[in-house]
């Protein structure tokens, strides 16, 4: 089966192009070689390849500066799925697409179904819903939505706070992280297992498209999350010390795009309709931080 994949020097895609099952031909393009922003490149290059599926890793995923530079955003998240779409439609393809929690508001007292409504706080949530609207216009698509993506490699909050704690902890001097956004970490050895048992599966959606939410098992806090990175590292002797991490208010960590304060997913459809449960995200940490040793 011929898979494009798009956005190859990408977190996911990375861990998308280790794991790839037998039988499986794999076109990887970077953001040279499939540009989003070069609309008839990426036509000529999907009526050549034909593929099977195209997963889409390819995106503005930049959540502050998209405030300042939404028109690039929005050709990249918004534009670029409707015309990507459309042409894979043409050679009786499907896609694959990456999405994201930030979607939604955080106004929520529950995990966020799959089909509530959405209402972003942000540019960058504002293009991807956007983005989201334009593909649902064809068919054989499913919108992959995920939160709180992280990797071994390339920059991510796990490889940030590894940074901090090095760097504060050897001079005794505490990390403050927010504690009040409230969702799930989402590991890409995790997620890319997802991505290519849909891809396996092949599913039939020539009629119906499909969201689906995915994260690493369980709930936490920014704030708990970045408590766990120190200790489990230390632990698994990747930091000889890690910091004190203290706890402070989205309010008090001034950046231009407001976050939602809930944006759990809700992930009990996926997990029965592929009959897999999500490793808890204590596990799935420990694994990413055991591929730094």
């Amino acid at each position: 089966m011929k898979i494009l994949l798009t956005g190859s020097e990408g977190q996911l895609a990375t861990s998308l192009s280790r794991s790839i099952p037998q039988n499986i031909q794999l076109i990887q393009l970077n953001k040279r070689d499939f540009n989003l922003l070069e609309e008839e490149k990426c036509k000529q290059i999907i009526q050549e390849i034909k593929p099977r599926w195209v997963i889409n890793c390819a995106a503005y995923t930049n959540v502050d500066l998209a405030q300042k530079e939404y028109d690039i955003a929005y050709k990249i998240n918004t534009i670029a799925p409707l015309f990507l779409t459309k042409y894979i439609e043409e050679i009786h393809g499907k896609l694959l697409h990456i999405s994201t929690d930030y979607v939604f508001d955080g106004e929520s007292s529950k995990p966020y179904q799959t089909l509530d409504e959405t209402n972003p706080l942000n540019n960058y949530g504002t293009t991807k819903a956007e983005g989201e609207k334009n593909i649902l216009q064809y068919k054989n698509n499913i919108i992959l939505r995920t939160s709180w993506l992280y990797s071994s490699y390339g920059q991510n909050f796990i490889t940030t706070m590894l940074k901090l704690h090095s760097a504060k902890g050897k001079v005794n001097e505490n990390i403050k992280v927010v504690y009040d956004q409230i969702s799930a970490p989402t590991s890409t050895n995790n997620l890319s297992k997802l991505c290519w048992r849909i891809i396996r599966e092949d599913l039939e959606i020539s009629t119906e498209n499909q969201i689906l939410h995915w994260h690493d098992g369980g709930v936490t806090s920014w704030y708990d999350f970045a408590i766990a990175i120190g200790e489990i590292a230390n632990k698994k002797k990747v930091l000889d010390h890690y910091s004190t991490v203290l706890p402070i208010k989205s309010s008090e960590y001034k950046v231009p795009a407001t976050r939602p304060l809930y944006s759990l997913l809700d992930i009990e459809k996926t997990e029965k309709q592929f009959n897999i449960i999500s490793n808890h995200w204590r596990y799935e940490l420990e694994k990413t931080i055991e591929e730094l040793k």
